[in-house]
């Protein structure tokens, strides 16, 4: 009896300090997880702060934008910002002028980018090694060192013509024909990931390799290509150098250059009420577009193909 209760003790104590590790474990895995979340929530709210005073700035009036204490919360709330938004400059023109610049200038990008990367992806020829090298090292450029040699370029080339590609969506959108190296590197690697079963497939049941990129290859990467999509189409509405150089015409001018005249309209007394209003309607469509489109980056429907 008493090796009995002994043995029994000793399981019970086994028992109870696994049940302790497991109690500490547990702890241990919460205490994480909150610091985590804790950390996640600091982070997004240090993120959203800019977002929202700009939304909250552009509801003030202009007395009350610069007012100490800063006021988070507009009182009064005064929406005439977002109207003499589109009194005081042409701003309508200058979205629909951003509208037709970005879409012209996505298009082409992403549709060169997608060719050139299927050739990169599944073709051999002679020189490939060099050509990506080539693409890569033209990642590492800053696009800064090309704006005078691209400048006096459309010049000259306009001399030779006997015409002028200056203040004209010609050097804006013409250049994008050529592809962006990021998206053609990333479409690429993405090629890569597709299994060669499904090309060999299509190929003994008579597809060309024309009729193979666009009847499978885009179907299966329609992940990466929104996703490339939407950070060209961005890219592009966003641009401020390259508008502010090639355009002279105030009514050509895009939404981010249309943005810098609200900074001297009335001279040194910016009003920032006015431009934060603008600011918030310029990133609008930039916002509906991310969101509504943001389920496509990650999911991939290859797994579907594979079963």
């Amino acid at each position: 009896m008493e090796l009995n209760r002994s043995s029994l003790s000793k399981e019970e104590k086994l028992k109870e300090i696994i049940r302790l590790k497991k109690q500490q474990k547990n702890v241990k895995k919460m205490v994480t997880s909150t610091l985590k979340h804790l950390t996640l929530i600091l982070v997004a709210i240090s993120m959203l702060a800019p977002f929202f005073w700009m939304l909250s700035t552009s509801l003030k009036t202009s007395s009350n934008a610069l007012a100490v204490p800063p006021q988070w919360i507009p009182n009064p709330v005064y929406w005439r910002s977002y109207i003499e938004v589109f009194q005081r400059v042409p701003f309508l023109q200058y979205l629909l002028n951003t509208l037709y610049y970005s879409l012209g200038n996505t298009f082409f990008e992403v549709v060169v980018s997608i060719v050139v990367a299927y050739g990169f992806a599944r073709f051999k020829f002679k020189g490939k090694k060099i050509l990506f090298m080539f693409l890569l090292i033209t990642i590492m450029l800053p696009g800064e060192i090309t704006i005078v040699p691209g400048y006096i370029y459309w010049v000259r080339l306009g001399q030779l013509f006997n015409t002028t590609f200056i203040n004209t969506y010609i050097p804006l959108i013409l250049p994008a024909i050529g592809g962006q190296a990021v998206h053609i590197f990333f479409m690429s690697q993405y090629f890569r990931t597709i299994p060669k079963d499904f090309s060999e497939a299509a190929y003994i049941n008579g597809a060309s390799s024309w009729k193979i990129l666009w009847k499978v290859y885009v179907p299966m990467s329609m992940p990466a290509i929104i996703t490339i999509t939407i950070s060209s189409f961005m890219g592009t509405w966003n641009s401020f150098l390259a508008p502010l150089i090639y355009l002279n015409d105030m009514e050509k001018f895009n939404v981010q250059v249309g943005l810098a005249m609200f900074q001297g309209i009335n001279g040194e007394n910016i009003n920032w009420a006015l431009l934060m209003a603008a600011t918030t309607i310029s990133i609008l469509p930039i916002i509906i577009l991310f969101f509504s489109m943001q389920r496509y980056f990650i999911p991939s429907n290859k797994a579907d193909g594979v079963k």
